[in-house]
């Protein structure tokens, strides 16, 4: 039984995944961002509502009174950010890749259409209540959406006192994942990284465990996709 406290967010892994939440070929060269400029990330369940099966008798008392369990269909995501960092936006929204006269990328069109891309999440955060073993990796909570349609981009707001920040909301979760065990080292396995231990249920939406691998260092634009579990 595992017991931990999550605490604060360290850093936020996206890859691209396609229609069938498959990740990219190994060393796409435009496969993963991990960035640690993002705010807060927030997810909201949204349940369908179980019937109520009600019966009345002729003198109004009640002759059935049920309610059929709930159903969990899906999370919606808001992730803010305080960094501008053009692939990830064009990687979790609709946004595309506005080019420069150089070799490099200058900043991102926000064209109106349907939103397609699918992507994966995965969060470190950091934990409280735990004491490090010398010599050891600190450990962290790790949450993972294995299978995300993409958002948009939200409201920007311009003041004279705060910081410029930014969102993307809309993305939510999709049944029928394609992750497995993942194709990265998340856990410690006897002292070696290692994948998880066992394959996600397609319909899993979420995981939830702490881990004692590090998290990817963070780094601005795209990243090759380099399995390693």
């Amino acid at each position: 039984m595992a017991c931990f406290i999550p605490l604060l967010g360290k850093r936020l892994r996206v890859t691209r995944l396609d229609e069938c939440g498959n990740p990219p070929a190994s060393g796409d060269p435009e496969g993963v961002v991990v960035t640690d400029g993002f705010i807060s990330l927030s997810l909201t369940s949204e349940v369908e509502e179980g019937p109520e099966i009600i019966t009345r008798k002729a003198d109004g008392s009640l002759c059935v009174n049920e309610k059929t369990s709930d159903s969990f269909k899906r999370f919606t995501l808001e992730v803010e950010f305080c960094q501008v960092d053009t692939d990830l936006i064009t990687l979790m929204t609709n946004g595309e890749v506005f080019p420069g006269y150089e070799e490099g990328r200058d900043g991102l069109t926000i064209p109106e259409g349907t939103v397609s891309d699918k992507f994966a999440l995965e969060m470190w955060t950091g934990l409280t209540g735990q004491a490090c073993v010398p010599g050891a990796e600190e450990c962290s909570g790790y949450l993972l959406l294995p299978f995300v349609n993409g958002g948009v981009l939200g409201d920007l707001e311009v003041t004279g006192e705060d910081a410029i920040t930014f969102s993307m909301t809309g993305a939510f979760t999709k049944g029928g994942n394609n992750w497995g065990v993942g194709p990265f080292a998340v856990l410690d396995d006897g002292g070696t990284a290692a994948p998880l231990p066992q394959e996600l249920d397609p319909l899993d939406h979420l995981l939830l465990i702490d881990t004692c691998i590090a998290p990817p260092p963070s780094e601005c634009g795209f990243q090759p996709f380099i399995p390693d579990a």
